[in-house]
């Protein structure tokens, strides 16, 4: 658990310097706020220069050197003057606030009015390694200008192979590597091939018409038409010998796959009955067709993942193998599937438990128990059913942070931590954000851990969750999964008779706690409502709402979205896989994906189409047990809720 002064620092404000008072064991964090006087003043100098008055925000700037937003006085001051060039102030700037947020801002701004300028020794001098590809080109481009070319072909080249369209600031570079003698038919194609398997035909087809020999001509034309009419393939007079045809051959199958599994089969064979297919060729038509059959959910996909022989077996097979294995039921064919470690990124927690549920359903117990016994260890949603299968209790594997006091001090006293800070004061709650994540960016592990016990302290909750996942630190629960907004979570759950662990388990998977959270979609606040259900959920509810806006707050949010919750509950008899199901995806998704007969709860999360929606009721799972954990109530057992899904267009509790 944290110790005293790191609760304290949970409940209370921490600003941007802190002392203690010299007692011992019973010190007290005394809290000290230095710029309270300083912070409304400077609103006023930032409020200024929005409204375009800059002799007016720098009169009022005067004496505010020290102030943390100082530096964004000068950046929009700077800014607005790039277009007379003043070299010297960006310099010092630059120099100045070297590794801030707002350095490499203003470096990518003075950057783009020097190509503007032309000014392309300046550029050279200002510019530093980026991941903007556009600036990328434009130092190319500069170097090449200035003569500077040592080693730009090959750093063009690296640049420039990709199957992915690049922006117009790279032409001037491109121009230069299609003229030099680096460029051959052989990178033309390599870069072709990536652009095909990127879904980029335009971008092929364009690359094809700079090919220069007749016979890399001809191989562009086969290609060209294995990805139109792919079944005109099989009738084609083929040079099998030749790499570039065989790998034609592969990609024109695999799209033949996408239309139908038996009409690629059917011309697998017959291009097999006419030529005599090398090994490597021949796997890597087996992988793509048998991946194919697997998102088509083809009948034969567990006879096509079996055949893929195992010098092919690459990530997108190790996939599509689990969930095939799962879906399907194919129990020999996933145990031995998943007897060794995945190769690929696949969450290897989700591997071997569904390892060790083959195994039992083999009846093979005694090997089952001891992979659930190992299984177990883990704060998992997988480890939770490991540890529901072999009757233990689950483990959480809690353990703070606990932060030092110079930890803390160290870290508050950051500049971009600073700013952070002021920016969250002054309800710049984008601006501090950006702050923030580039400030974590510059910190080791240890670092962002300390750095989410401050935003905690600071009520900033989610930039804590989001600082522990960014440093890859799991292991305190009290920080990763706070307890907010309990007293409108608990009067909501008690009107609509809803599980609390439950509201904080989906409030937590949609927003982290975020209060403005707005998604691409549209969706606003802590549950992430849509504002037409939102409306619809009001009128049902007899819930005024009026603005969209409204459901940033937490309190409107909460009450809407629980009883949105609620609804879904009750479609569903308190089914919480479709209930969660639905609120990610909606419910007229739950509809399709449900079958024409009862299925396994544990299979039939594993059967859903959507990666996110899948994660997403796995994560609702285990949220919601770790939220009992953290109000300190008795944990349900997983294995509680997931009765089996029943037939489409029946309600739960009718299945055996």
């Amino acid at each position: 658990m944290f110790s005293r002064y790191c609760k304290e620092l949970l409940r209370v404000p921490l600003y941007l310097g802190f002392a203690l008072l010299a007692d011992g064991a019973n010190a007290e964090p005394v809290i000290q706020d230095p710029y309270a006087a300083e912070r409304p003043a400077f609103a006023k100098v930032l409020a200024a220069q929005k409204r375009g008055q800059f002799e007016s925000a720098k009169s009022l700037a005067a004496g505010h050197e020290g102030y943390p937003l100082y530096p964004y006085f000068l950046y929009n001051d700077l800014r607005r003057r790039l277009f007379f060039y003043p070299t010297d102030e960006v310099a010092a700037f630059l120099s100045t606030y070297a590794d801030s947020y707002l350095a490499k801002r203003l470096r990518n701004e003075w950057l783009k009015q020097l190509v503007r300028g032309k000014r392309w020794e300046a550029f050279l001098d200002f510019y530093v390694d980026t991941d903007n590809t556009a600036l990328q080109c434009r130092e190319l481009q500069a170097r090449i200008i200035t003569a500077k070319v040592g080693g730009v072909e090959a750093d063009t080249q690296s640049i420039w192979l990709t199957g992915e369209s690049l922006p117009d600031e790279c032409d001037p570079a491109f121009e230069m590597l299609y003229r030099s003698e680096v460029m051959n038919d052989e990178l033309l194609w390599a870069r072709m091939a990536l652009a095909y398997d990127a879904g980029n035909a335009g971008l092929a087809r364009y690359l094809a018409r700079k090919l220069v020999s007749a016979e890399s001509k001809s191989h562009a034309s086969l290609w060209e038409q294995a990805h139109t009419r792919p079944d005109r393939l099989v009738t084609a007079k083929l040079d099998v010998e030749h790499a570039r045809v065989r790998q034609v051959i592969v990609y024109a199958l695999e799209r033949l796959a996408r239309q139908s599994i038996t009409r690629a089969r059917q011309a697998w064979n017959k291009l097999s009955e006419r030529y005599t297919i090398d090994s490597a060729t021949d796997g890597k038509i087996a992988a793509r067709i048998a991946v194919r059959a697997a998102r088509n959910d083809d009948e034969r996909q567990v006879e096509l993942l079996d055949a893929v022989p195992a010098t092919h077996v690459d990530a997108a097979v190790e996939r599509y193998r689990l969930r095939t294995g799962i879906v399907m039921q194919a129990w020999s064919e996933l145990a031995r599937w998943t007897d060794a470690p995945p190769t690929s990124d696949i969450n290897s927690l989700r591997w071997r438990y569904w390892h060790a549920r083959a195994r039992l359903e083999l009846g093979q117990t005694e090997a089952a128990n001891r992979a659930f016994e190992q299984l177990a260890d883990e704060r998992d949603y997988y480890g939770f059913l490991a540890a529901d299968q072999i009757g233990r209790d689950y483990n959480f594997n809690f353990s703070s942070i606990a932060a030092s006091e110079q930890e803390l001090a160290d870290t508050t006293q950051r500049p971009g931590i600073g700013r952070a800070r002021e920016l969250l004061l002054m309800e710049r709650k984008f601006q501090a954000r950006r702050e923030w994540h580039h400030e974590l960016g510059r910190m080791n592990r240890r670092q962002g851990e300390i750095a989410a016990v401050v935003a905690s302290s600071w009520q900033w909750h989610d930039q804590a969750i989001y600082a522990l996942g960014k440093v890859r630190s799991y292991n305190d629960l009290e920080v990763r999964f706070p307890v907010l907004f309990q007293d409108s979570v608990d009067e909501y759950a008690a009107r609509h008779n809803l599980d609390p662990a439950r509201i904080f388990a989906i409030m937590r998977s949609e927003s982290a706690f975020t209060t403005d959270a707005r998604s691409p979609a549209g969706a606003l606040g802590l549950m992430q409502l849509m504002p037409a259900t939102a409306r619809e959920t009001a009128r049902r509810t007899g819930t005024k709402l009026g603005s969209a806006k409204e459901l940033y707050s937490p309190k409107t949010n909460i009450s809407l979205g629980s009883a949105y919750l609620a609804h879904l509950a009750s479609r569903y008899n308190g089914h919480f896989a479709m209930t969660a199901a639905a609120y990610n995806a909606g419910p007229h998704r739950v509809r399709r994906w449900r079958t024409r007969q009862c299925e396994e709860a544990e299979i039939w999360i594993e059967s859903i189409p959507f990666r996110e929606t899948r994660r997403y009721v796995r994560r609702a799972y285990f949220y919601a047990a770790v939220y009992e954990w953290r109000l300190q109530r008795p944990i349900t057992k997983m294995a509680a809720n997931l009765s089996a899904v029943p037939p489409r267009n029946q309600s739960a509790g009718q299945c055996s």
